[in-house]
């Protein structure tokens, strides 16, 4: 199944805005990406599924949505 991702930021630069990606989970997802995409392996990211920041590794289903997030900072 593949999963739409949305990039942003530098991910976005390096991935280009919108991919799919056939991953089960977020862990997955990520050993994926680091394949095809080298120089995200050097990036912190956070991953949100369905509009919700993930913590560890979730499970990915069918028509779920990802977004890929670069470190923010504010104050």
């Amino acid at each position: 199944m593949e999963i739409k991702i949305f990039a942003f930021g530098r991910i976005a630069e390096i991935t280009g805005k919108e991919l799919a990606v056939a991953a089960s989970d977020t862990e997955s997802l990520r050993t994926i990406l680091d394949g095809q995409f080298p120089e995200l392996s050097a990036i912190k990211y956070a991953v949100a599924v369905n509009k919700k920041l993930t913590d560890g590794n979730a499970e990915l289903k069918a028509g779920d949505t990802v977004a890929l997030m670069p470190p923010y900072s504010g104050g």
